[in-house]
């Protein structure tokens, strides 16, 4: 339920903060050699500053209602929320702002444990 919860806050962000015309969200799932899941929203939209994307992860921290091709503003939880179910998984999300405005957003998750080897599966 939790994993929903972040892949729905991700693609939430993905549309809300994005370009009003034209803007598109792109959403990708694979899994690496390793066994990692990985998750990547990448979007359209205004220009992120490089220096403000570690904030986006703080509870409540929105970058200004400029950003947002919806009126609903949201209550600036979205990407905290998805940065604490992530390591609550043994995961990690990472932000990178895209030339030209927009952003993508890459969560990370360890590979399931097999049942019976002695770790908990996330």
């Amino acid at each position: 339920m939790l994993l929903e919860r972040l892949v729905q806050n991700l693609v939430e962000n993905g549309i809300r903060h994005n370009t009003p015309e034209g803007g598109w969200v792109r959403v990708t799932s694979r899994t690496d050699a390793d066994g990692s899941a990985i998750v990547e929203v990448t979007n359209t939209g205004p220009a992120v500053p490089k220096y403000e994307v570690p904030s986006l992860f703080e509870p409540f921290r929105r970058l200004g209602a400029e950003r947002l091709a919806t009126r609903a503003p949201g209550a600036g939880l979205g990407l905290s929320i998805v940065r604490a179910v992530a390591r609550a998984h043994g995961g990690e999300v990472h932000a990178e702002p895209r030339e030209g405005g927009g952003l993508t957003v890459t969560v990370t998750l360890p590979a399931a444990q097999e049942p019976g080897d002695g770790a908990p599966a996330p």
